[in-house]
């Protein structure tokens, strides 16, 4: 079985891959060099400061039971990162997605995830989503830096262009309009996921189910 739950500072030890445990995106280093303070409890605390001030910044997605990728998202104000790049907004309300990883074992999750994020920001009726990407030609690109390739195949578009690191945005106006469709949206985007079929509602919790299915091809989200 499948789930995604809500990121919650208990739950910081769950995230996989390169990105965890990583602060690149929650602190700006300092002489080149990032803080002393362990990556967990640094991320922990994001998480917390995130949560009482706007919501749960990010989704962990569990296979039977273990952690098997996360998708992290924020508002600008929340993401001392974002000075660095010559793209970042200028409005500090700008919901910014920053990573979408899974395991090896799992990668079709990560546009699963995607929506997921895209999910919670309708909820609290925030209009677009937006990620700084990396193209071939960035530098020493980090790797929680989305590439331009997969955030564009899942329906994010250039919105102020850069040789090595644009910005991009996704209308969920374009995605989603009524509250039905968006869980319609996140079922199928589950489904398209092999061996995975969603419950047809999330758990009071928060928590969303899914169960196995027949095997059906990927997709990019719906606009």
């Amino acid at each position: 079985m499948r789930e995604l739950r809500p990121l919650t500072p208990d739950r910081v030890g769950d995230l996989v891959g390169g990105c965890a445990p990583c602060t690149f995106w929650q602190t700006v280093p300092r002489n080149g060099h990032s803080g002393p303070r362990e990556p967990l409890e640094l991320l922990s605390e994001w998480v917390e400061t995130v949560t009482a001030d706007w919501g749960s910044p990010g989704r962990v997605a569990y296979v039977d039971g273990q952690p098997a990728g996360h998708v992290l998202f924020a508002p600008a104000r929340h993401v001392p990162r974002l000075a660095a790049f010559p793209t970042s907004p200028s409005d500090p309300s700008t919901l910014m997605l920053l990573t979408a990883v899974t395991t090896a074992a799992h990668p079709a999750l990560r546009k699963t995830l995607v929506q997921a994020a895209a999910k919670d920001a309708l909820a609290h009726r925030v209009r677009s989503l937006e990620a700084v990407g990396a193209r071939p030609l960035a530098v020493s690109r980090h790797a929680c830096v989305l590439d331009v390739a997969f955030l564009e195949k899942v329906g994010f578009r250039v919105e102020r262009d850069h040789p090595a690191y644009p910005r991009l945005r996704i209308d969920l106006r374009t995605v989603v309009t009524l509250r039905d469709e968006v869980a319609e949206a996140l079922s199928r985007a589950l489904a398209r996921v092999p061996g995975v079929h969603p419950a047809p509602a999330p758990h009071p919790n928060g928590t969303s189910h899914a169960h196995v299915a027949e095997r059906q091809p990927d997709g990019p989200l719906r606009r």
